[in-house]
């Protein structure tokens, strides 16, 4: 048991007076006391939630401040309205669970955590996602790699140099081991075993053994609550529900040996955990807070038309980065503070001629003029790699252009080009790639609370999944005229290449035996049938729910006729009610993504606006 000095906070400006209880051995580590007054900040999700004083010298910086400007959930927002939740109070959201946790564990007899470590544990939190660019996972997750190919950089790495510029910005002392062991959390890494830090204390944070912390687990409640969707009273118990199976995972917490565990009792909840984070990407609502392991709702994070406007950013960051130099501001703090989601009004309000391509990207997402979705294929995760060979934007353009000079409905149609198309690879899972976390995950139960194990199937459940993974491969047309036509060259690229039962895809002039025309999705046991009985295969036929004809196009809103046109924002009338840019207008260095430029038909078809294309087209090919 602890002993406590109470502490008295007398009222002021900030608020009703408070009493904070310091413990006795915390003191004698010569802690400035009048730091532990606390603030009271109102959290959408945990109502209002107490901050020591002390860490608001890290709050009211330029550099956390910033987060009030970057969405949590990318693009989502411009489809799910009520996903409006930033990274700000997300991190808010993290200390706060963090510090749930970490005075939970200190209870534990033998652990000595002190207020050095506890206050580090929710630094950590708190900081955790400063290096996030604009729209959150998208900048670091696409914008990068394709601004600067085979260049390392994620946003953890940004954390790390927006924190040292925080500290020095600021003039705010920290001791030297204290600042690598916040550094050291957020990464999840021990990076300074010479420290002796307790190993524990790396798996509240971030977790990389098993993403079991309260980074990944806030995305429950965190999530569904912002997204308001529809049925509150639904969602409302779904948070309800959520929050508590979160509370009881860190209530059930316990430290054994150098590893957090929890009580065997709580098998399912952690299972629920991780199947939320599947359930939130699947469904498109959530880039994933014990708000589990970033769920960055599958139907948010990858709902067809928040992916479609998160290549529509790309391609305009993209269009604009010779220019504005977005890419380079990741390596100079001082210019990384003030990038956030603003950067796409930044290039809308631009005059520069330069800037015209990227505007007219921006000016087709305002308007809702968006990249479409033409066709989706859910793959086990192994044929993605039997199928990237085949399934690219060279090979569909190849066959629409075939199928567009098969028939005389279609003949009168813009040739297909490479850059009309986006091949799209969304890898959806549990947590932990294609393994079930639960596995990895250790538990007690309450006869040898101190001995920790792994559980087995046969002892908590027989009816959890089997796979715990999956691809969506999606093929989008960044030309809504082409719709139909990209859709069945996609088709016929698929029909082209077999993947056979041996996992071996068979394409081009190999020989096939037998002769296919689908693709078989994988093996599925005969209704009925028992664990040996004979296993049937499944072939890809096209989806019946999407199929259109090689005709169709994708139209705009009846509404909004008359104000889909550029005219007023370019020098050059448009034949078209969308934006139609010629090859020439792409930036240089666009020009090396490509590979080749266009045939001179499409070419002087875009010149002509005979076609919705816009420079991104030039920017992104898989």
């Amino acid at each position: 048991m602890y002993s406590y000095y109470v502490f008295v906070v007398p009222p002021n400006t900030l608020g009703p007076c408070h009493l904070c209880l310091v413990p006795m051995d915390d003191v004698s580590e010569r802690e400035d006391i009048s730091r532990t007054y606390v603030r009271n900040i109102k959290d959408p999700i945990y109502d209002y939630i107490e901050v020591e004083t002390f860490f608001f010298q890290f709050i009211d910086t330029r550099q956390f401040q910033r987060l009030r400007n970057i969405k949590q959930l990318g693009t989502s927002y411009f489809v799910w309205p009520g996903g409006s939740h930033n990274r700000f109070e997300h991190c808010l959201g993290v200390m706060h669970l963090a510090k749930i946790m970490v005075d939970h564990l200190s209870q534990q007899a033998g652990l000595g955590i002190t207020l050095r470590d506890r206050r580090c544990v929710q630094l950590a939190g708190l900081l955790h996602d400063l290096g996030h660019g604009p729209f959150s996972h998208v900048f670091d997750g696409q914008f990068i790699p394709r601004a600067r190919p085979g260049y390392d950089w994620k946003h953890e790495d940004a954390s790390e140099l927006m924190f040292e510029a925080m500290l020095k910005e600021n003039e705010i002392e920290m001791p030297q081991q204290d600042i690598a062991f916040v550094r050291d959390l957020i990464a999840g890494i021990d990076r300074h075993p010479e420290n002796q830090e307790k190993a524990y204390l790396f798996e509240i944070v971030a977790n990389k053994r098993n993403g079991i912390d309260v980074d990944n687990s806030g995305y429950t409640p965190d999530r569904r609550k912002q997204v308001q969707l529809s049925g509150y009273e639904v969602l409302e118990y779904t948070i309800y529900r959520s929050d508590l199976t979160v509370l009881r995972l860190i209530k059930s917490s316990r430290v054994i040996g150098d590893h957090i565990a929890y009580s065997n009792k709580d098998i399912t909840n952690v299972f629920l955990v991780f199947q939320e984070r599947w359930s939130l990407h699947k469904r498109g609502i959530i880039n994933l807070d014990f708000r589990v392991a970033e769920l960055d709702i599958k139907a948010v994070y990858t709902h067809p038309a928040a992916k479609a406007i998160e290549y529509m950013v790309v391609d305009a960051l993209l269009a604009a980065d010779p220019i504005m130099r977005i890419s380079e501001q990741v390596d100079d703090p001082a210019r990384y503070v003030f990038l956030t989601d603003a950067i796409l009004e930044d290039i809308e309000r631009s005059t520069d001629e330069a800037l015209a391509p990227a505007r007219d990207i921006v000016y087709r997402l305002r308007t809702r003029l968006l990249y479409k979705c033409v066709d989706v294929l859910h793959l086990h995760p192994h044929e993605e790699m039997q199928l990237k060979d085949i399934v690219t934007a060279q090979a569909i353009a190849l066959e629409a252009n075939r199928v567009r000079a098969s028939s005389s409905s279609t003949q009168n149609l813009p040739e297909v080009v490479p850059v009309d198309i986006i091949v799209d690879w969304t890898f959806v899972h549990f947590g932990m790639k294609d393994k079930n976390p639960v596995d990895l995950v250790l538990f007690y139960g309450k006869h040898n609370p101190d001995e920790a194990f792994h559980a087995r199937a046969e002892e908590y459940s027989r009816t959890f999944p089997h796979n715990f993974a999956e691809v969506a491969l999606r093929v989008f047309t960044r030309n809504r005229s082409l719709y139909g036509l990209v859709q069945a060259g996609f088709r016929a690229v698929l029909k082209k290449g077999s993947l056979e039962t041996s996992g071996h895809v068979v394409g081009g002039n190999e020989a096939r035996t037998p002769a296919r025309t689908s693709i078989p999705l994988g093996e599925e046991q005969i209704p009925g049938g028992s664990a040996g009985s004979r296993l049937e295969e499944k072939f890809y036929d096209g989806n019946p729910f999407t199929l259109v004809p090689p005709t169709y196009a994708s139209t705009g809103s009846p509404s909004m006729k008359g104000k889909r046109s550029l005219q007023h924002l370019r020098s050059t009338p448009s034949s078209r009610t969308s934006p139609a840019l010629s090859y020439k207008d792409l930036p240089t260095t666009t020009h090396s993504l490509l590979g080749s430029a266009p045939s001179v038909t499409a070419s002087k078809r875009l010149h002509d606006g005979e076609g919705t294309h816009s420079p991104q087209k030039k920017t992104r090919l898989d």
